[in-house]
């Protein structure tokens, strides 16, 4: 992989123009191409110490008033940059070991400033510098940007704790809604259970109203049998009574005839439903005889 890779960093190198790197105070536009034995000695050096952008010739990174890095060179012009430094140190215009080995160095500088891990880490570190040395001339830079990160650190805290709050009901709100379907999933179990037993219970209901009603014609019955006796006994008494006239004249009966009679009455009651047995008076004078 990198034997690949050198061999298209060789190849980009040989297709860059000779006129695309802007020449050094002192050289002219022909130097570019020239072996520059120098020029791997930096390179090497620069890559030892992590500075790929010297190591490339780019400018360095600088920071801002809170220490961030700042650096605003696009790709573009680092592949360019490449390509001219490359020149110097090619295998085919510089056949020495040196010039070799740098020439890898360079090759890792680039893919370094690609990647945006590797080039996060050499950006700070030259930010970190390059504020060391402004809070050196400026003492009071420190405290402004300590006061800066404060700030900083109070809008995250709280963009936190909104966050943390948002999740929090986003989670009860799927709780009551699990809540809520389990209900609903039991109340519909609960009335197909009920539909299911009204089957079962109409059954029951309907003996029930049948042994009301069979109950209630079985008092009717006995309020029917005691009312039919209650009359027999009225009507016995009524004929009792009023046989004291068969005779035809005029006597009264006497008391233990009307006793005779009544007990005849009460005794007949079963057979004729209290209706007394006719009274035959006797012809002319005498005692009124009844049939027992």
């Amino acid at each position: 992989m990198e034997r690949l890779e050198r061999m298209f960093n060789e190849a980009a190198a040989r297709a860059a123009p000779a006129s695309a790197r802007r020449p050094l105070p002192g050289e002219s536009d022909s130097d570019d191409d020239k072996p520059d034995p120098t020029a791997a000695e930096r390179i090497v050096r620069a890559h030892a110490d992590g500075d790929f952008f010297t190591a490339l010739g780019l400018p360095l990174p600088d920071c801002d008033d809170a220490g961030k890095p700042v650096w605003d060179v696009p790709d573009g012009v680092v592949s360019k940059a490449f390509r001219k430094a490359s020149l110097r140190v090619h295998p085919d215009k510089n056949p020495s070991e040196e010039a070799k080995i740098a020439f890898d160095k360079l090759s890792d500088a680039n893919r370094a400033l690609r990647d945006p891990a590797r080039r996060g880490e050499a950006l700070r570190k030259f930010a970190t510098k390059a504020f060391n040395e402004k809070c050196r001339l400026d003492p009071g830079l420190m405290l402004r940007a300590k006061k800066a990160q404060e700030r900083r650190d109070a809008e995250g805290y709280h963009e936190e704790i909104q966050r943390q709050q948002e999740a929090h009901r986003e989670r009860i709100a799927a709780m009551k809604a699990k809540a809520a379907a389990f209900r609903k999933r039991h109340r519909e179990d609960d009335d197909d259970d009920d539909d299911a037993s009204v089957g079962d219970t109409s059954s029951d209901d309907d003996d029930e109203e049948e042994d009301a009603k069979e109950k209630e014609r079985a008092a009717e019955a006995e309020r029917a049998a005691k009312k039919r006796a209650k009359a027999a006994e009225e009507a016995a008494a009524k004929a009792s009574t009023e046989g004291g006239g068969g005779g035809g004249n005029g006597r009264k009966a006497r008391p233990g005839a009307r006793k005779k009679v009544a007990s005849a009455s009460s005794d007949d009651d079963d057979d004729d439903a209290g209706l007394a047995r006719p009274v035959l008076g006797a012809k002319g004078r005498g005692k009124p005889k009844f049939i027992m």
